[in-house]
């Protein structure tokens, strides 16, 4: 029997890459809605699938066994509280609102609903990861002494090719490319900090580049009271629209140096000699994420991402607009 989703967002430049990725996996999509009704239904006809004026009509009608909610950002606290008050079992698009107080309310939402919820992390199936879990385990890895994560991406305009100028808007939108793009990082910060206290020791924003109400670049450095040090990319500054952009994930610790960019990733561990290969980019892990994310579902194991993960990766992002002066 396959798995009936609803599709919350159908309008989300993300959206068909979700439909794509779900269907090889089997799954039925029962419906769609979105915030835009106009622009929605035209997607969800294009689709194939049967379009619902709002997300109350989409869960009385369809009872969809699972949904896939990836909202416009200021609509992201109400439409998951209500498919969490509705115990459908979810699979969510980052950020959960514009800010960390505003994600942090979809958070208390589903932690009250008690429902399944994993976060849209693509970036966590990076082989890096593999490698430095695998150096954990050996006892290898040592002392973490500095990352950096950084992704790029192309011109702000590109929201507006996509169908969603709302993005460009940060009353809508929450901010620009540190609030979209700069949550990866954000969220690979906070993995490697594992629950310690970090301050932001510096950041900045520019608009530059395009002159928007929203940044085209930001970044930021953050630190532990022990001495770890990270630092944050986030750009719409690559000059084209080739996938992925420009990405590096990089950490150094005393047992190993590990850097990923652009599809290579290079190991060199201590006494060792350098090992490089091409690895997968996130416009591959996101399939990775999603079967991920319903394979722990379907077992009835935690989620993969938690949304209260998504929360701390947004109260970075926070610290760097709140020490920021805004674009110019």
């Amino acid at each position: 029997m396959p798995l009936n989703v609803a599709l919350i967002g159908i309008t989300h430049w993300h959206a068909p890459r979700y439909v794509q990725m779900l269907s090889r996996r089997g799954v039925r999509f029962i419906g769609a809605t979105d915030a835009r009704s106009t622009e929605g239904a035209a997607a969800t006809a294009r689709f194939g699938m049967p379009w619902f004026e709002s997300v109350e009509q989409l869960i009385d009608r369809a009872r969809p066994d699972f949904a896939v909610v990836v909202p416009q950002h200021d609509r992201a606290v109400a439409e998951i509280s209500l498919v969490a008050q509705h115990r459908i079992p979810m699979l969510v698009e980052k950020p959960m609102g514009r800010n960390a107080a505003e994600s942090q309310v979809s958070a208390q939402a589903v932690r009250r609903a008690g429902v399944f919820a994993t976060m849209c992390f693509p970036n966590r199936h990076l082989e890096i990861w593999d490698v430095y879990r695998q150096l954990e385990r050996e006892g290898a890895l040592g002392t973490v002494i500095h990352a950096h994560f950084r992704t790029i991406n192309g011109p702000p305009a590109r929201y507006v090719d996509y169908g969603v100028p709302w993005m460009l808007d940060p009353q809508r939108s929450g901010g620009g490319a540190l609030r979209n793009l700069g949550i990866h990082g954000a969220d690979a910060i906070a993995t490697l900090a594992g629950g310690r206290a970090l301050e932001l020791a510096g950041g900045r924003t520019t608009s530059h580049g395009y002159h928007s109400t929203i940044e085209d670049f930001a970044a930021g450095v953050f630190a532990s009271a022990e001495g770890f040090i990270a630092t944050l990319e986030a750009g719409y500054s690559y000059a084209n629209m080739q996938e992925g952009g420009d990405y590096e994930w990089r950490i150094a610790a005393t047992g190993a140096y590990l850097q990923e960019t652009n599809g290579r990733l290079r190991v060199h561990r201590a006494g060792s000699e350098l090992e490089e290969r091409t690895v997968r980019t996130p416009a591959v892990a996101y399939e990775i994420m999603v079967n991920a994310a319903l394979d722990a579902f379907e077992a009835d194991a935690p989620p993969p991402a938690p949304v209260e993960h998504c929360v701390r990766a947004v109260a970075l992002q926070d610290l760097i607009y709140a020490a920021a002066p805004p674009p110019r």
